[in-house]
C-alpha cells in the first residue's frame, strides 16, 4: 500500500493529529518530565502511531516522518522512565 493511494484528507488529518499530539507531549514534558500528564500524552502518541502501523503497515513511518518534519520535535520512545509517578 503506498500513501499516494489512500485518501490525501485523511492522510492530511492523522498528519494534524500527530502534530497535536506530539506537540502536547513537548509541552507536559518541560512543565514535568516524569509527571503523570506527560506519561498520559506519552501513550496518547503511541497509541496513535500503533494505530498508524495498523492500519498503514509500512507506510505509517512515512505518515510520523511527515510530523516530524513538520513540527521539529522528536517522537519520544514509549518506555517509562525511572522514577515516573503513576495515579492508582
Amino acid at each position: 500500500m503506498h500513501l499516494a493511494l489512500q485518501n490525501a484528507e485523511t492522510i492530511s488529518r492523522l498528519v494534524e493529529q500527530g502534530e497535536l499530539l506530539l506537540k502536547t507531549f513537548h509541552a507536559e514534558s518541560e512543565k514535568d518530565p516524569v509527571g503523570v500528564e506527560t506519561e498520559f500524552a506519552r501513550g496518547e502518541l503511541k497509541g496513535w502511531r500503533n494505530t498508524l502501523h495498523t492500519l498503514y503497515r509500512d507506510c505509517a513511518e512515512d505518515i510520523v516522518n511527515r510530523v516530524i518534519i513538520r513540527t521539529h520535535l522528536i517522537i519520544p520512545n514509549s518506555e517509562v522512565p525511572i522514577g515516573a509517578t503513576h495515579a492508582y
